[in-house]
């Protein structure tokens, strides 16, 4: 499928017929009718059941009618288990559930799962999912209650709510027709890869669209929710006027799932939120953040949360100020770079990318020289250092430090277009690599991994 455009055929076969047959054994997928090619050869017969054979034979071939249409899968999840799981979810984390009845959001909630039946094709991925993809599952299932919720804290009509539910339960079921390293791996993905994740967004919403029941934000929330107003995102870098207002919600309840259930983290706590908030601003948009941070921040919740952070040493902190000062400096030669091509939106997303985060490093002394003093002085003076306050600035610290993992894959694929004369290239791949180890984590992409052939085509109409 183009990464640009709604090519995607409902009626061809993918990955999700081998995840139907790696199901088998809890929840075989039966045909409930023939099921023919699109020439009329009838491959499967009425009852047969997929497993990993017939899922080969069928994965080569497109079909007469969408594959979804002509099975059923069992022990599929219903409407009633879709809301006990996230109540449960919710009920599971007391911080969750401060919000929950601090916004009276349980009869909300009850309500917009019966506002429309969830169609069987998309309760199927669903199940499905929550077996071969239990972590997207569980984050799907926190998006269904938080992206509505962050629509009431902004005070969205009401009738809207079923839109962020719809698109926050199924925005990630593209990932089901894309290979599983694609899907999950998280960093280090080959080009061929990193293209199939770019089109799981428009895969789910041509899904959706299919059903015939969604409305326009519902599906437009669902193929936005990887753009990021700062340009930053994928599939296409749309700048923040062109974004449907339920993508920012869900892209914001993705990353705050991630961060409460980080590993890495001592303790889950919302209070973590604040930092990543802070620093993103111009990455979900202003409004949408402004009014999550001021709700954190309301005594009536932040009373009730645990205040503690883990503890940092001064040392530290000294040493990721002077990896965000390293990261700008870095992105001084890129900016210039990227000013040349006005034209190309890889180019664009680059500019606008730096820009925002610049705007965050002036008003908030991330990375400046001022705090590299201040921090010298905290290092001689380490009796007189507020804990809490050295702690949510190494936060806010290593919050920056993420965002330049977006801009430094943005630095790769802008790399990649071969309308980039060779001196270019060539800076912009030198700079990238000094951006590499001062990153929180590996990049998205192996920039050693492109495929030439594929890149010179994909990149032919920047």
């Amino acid at each position: 499928m183009s990464e640009q455009n709604n090519e995607y055929d409902l009626n061809q076969t993918d990955e999700y017929v081998n995840h139907l047959a790696d199901v088998e054994k809890t929840n075989p997928a039966t045909a409930s009718e023939d099921i023919f090619n699109e020439h009329g050869v009838l491959l499967l017969k009425k009852g047969a059941v997929i497993n990993q054979r017939v899922a080969g034979h069928l994965v080569q071939h497109k079909l007469k009618k969408e594959l979804d249409q002509s099975i059923s899968v069992a022990n599929a999840l219903t409407v009633y288990d879709v809301l006990n799981l996230i109540l449960e979810l919710v009920e599971s984390e007391a911080q969750f559930n401060l919000l929950h009845q601090h916004f009276e959001f349980e009869v909300t909630i009850r309500q917009l799962l019966f506002v429309k039946p969830i169609p069987a094709q998309v309760l199927q991925r669903l199940t499905v999912m929550q077996k071969v993809m239990p972590d997207v599952f569980r984050r799907s299932i926190f998006s269904a209650w938080m992206t509505p919720l962050l629509a009431k804290i902004q005070g969205f009509p009401h009738q809207s709510y079923y839109s962020a539910f719809a698109a926050g339960l199924a925005h990630d079921i593209g990932l089901l027709h894309i290979p599983v390293d694609a899907a999950t791996k998280g960093e280090g993905l080959s080009y061929q890869q990193w293209r199939a994740l770019k089109t799981h967004p428009i895969v789910a919403r041509i899904i959706m669209e299919g059903r015939k029941i969604y409305d326009e934000d519902a599906l437009n929330g669902v193929a936005d929710h990887q753009e990021r107003c700062d340009r930053s995102g994928y599939p296409s870098q749309k700048p923040a006027k062109e974004i449907n207002w339920i993508a920012p919600l869900i892209a914001m309840s993705d990353q705050l799932f991630e961060i409460f259930y980080d590993d890495k983290r001592s303790n889950k706590t919302i209070l973590a939120w604040n930092a990543y908030l802070e620093v993103n601003m111009s990455t979900f948009g202003l409004r949408n953040v402004e009014s999550l941070l001021a709700v954190l921040k309301d005594s009536r919740i932040a009373s009730h949360v645990d205040k503690a952070l883990p503890e940092v040493k001064v040392e530290d902190v000294t040493r990721q100020n002077e990896q965000v000062s390293e990261l700008f400096d870095l992105a001084v030669g890129l900016f210039d770079i990227a000013a040349n091509y006005p034209r190309s939106r890889i180019a664009r997303g680059v500019s606008e990318c730096i820009t925002q985060m610049r705007w965050v490093r002036d008003s908030a002394g991330m990375g400046s020289e001022h705090l590299s003093e201040w921090l010298g002085w905290g290092e001689q003076h380490n009796d007189e250092i507020d804990a809490v306050e050295m702690a949510e600035i190494s936060e806010l610290l290593a919050c920056i430090r993420w965002r330049f993992r977006h801009l430094w894959r943005l630095a790769v694929e802008f790399s990649w277009n071969d309308k980039l004369p060779a001196e270019d290239k060539a800076e912009v791949e030198e700079i990238y690599k000094k951006m590499q180890p001062l990153l929180p984590r590996p990049g998205l992409i192996d920039p050693e991994a492109p495929e030439p052939e594929v890149q010179a085509a994909a990149m032919a109409n920047e």
